[in-house]
């Protein structure tokens, strides 16, 4: 009696292996829970880089600086499915998310929110954003400088799987330059000959 018992538990073995190995879900890596049932862990992974660049400029930064009034400043989100080739699961309801500044305008290229399916592992979806800094941001009376950040997110249905930023920065110190200067023509006006070009109030 107890040699038909393990004939048939070696046969249920048996069984059980074939179904999982003609299965057409991906074999995850899987533990038993207590009580029953099976935890599995696909190994999923996204990458997210963010990079900047004044329009017209060849190299994409973390980081640009001396923005003007009139300059576009694009933005490049890459994101990349670093997950399993043979995880048989769906990446579909994928969003990408971009926070841009309150001192900056989109002008064009991708939208600061884009949704897609079918997102492969190996897959790289890229998104280019079109911005400019608000002209309110310029009309100051005084030198300033100011850096800003703007950060992307990505998402695997309501799971967010990572970020990146990338900074901004611009200013006007015409203002510092002239009182540097009229500072020196004061402190060397006995030294300093008018062809040297000092204010008029200084001669």
């Amino acid at each position: 009696m107890k040699e038909k018992g393990y004939k048939l538990i070696a046969l249920i073995t048996v069984v059980a292996g074939l179904f999982l190995l003609s299965s057409d879900k991906a074999l995850a890596d899987c533990e038993s829970n207590y009580g029953g049932g099976e935890t599995c862990i696909i190994n999923k992974r996204f990458s997210i880089e963010k990079k900047v660049r004044i329009e017209g400029d060849d190299d994409w930064e973390s980081k640009v600086t001396d923005v003007e009034e009139d300059d576009t400043v694009e933005f490049r989100i890459r994101i990349k499915n670093l997950s399993d080739e043979d995880a048989d699961i769906d990446f579909d309801d994928m969003k990408m998310s971009d926070s841009l500044p309150d001192e900056m305008d989109r002008v064009g290229g991708s939208g600061l929110t884009e949704y897609w399916d079918d997102f492969e592992p190996g897959e790289t979806k890229t998104f280019i954003i079109e911005a400019e800094i608000d002209s309110d941001e310029f009309d100051r009376d005084e030198a300033f400088d100011k850096c800003i950040v703007n950060k992307a997110k990505v998402y695997w249905g309501d799971e967010f799987e990572g970020s990146d930023t990338a900074t901004v920065c611009y200013g006007d110190n015409r203002y510092s330059r002239n009182r540097i200067f009229t500072s020196r023509c004061f402190a060397e006006k006995e030294k300093i000959t008018l062809s040297e070009g000092c204010p008029h109030s200084v001669r």
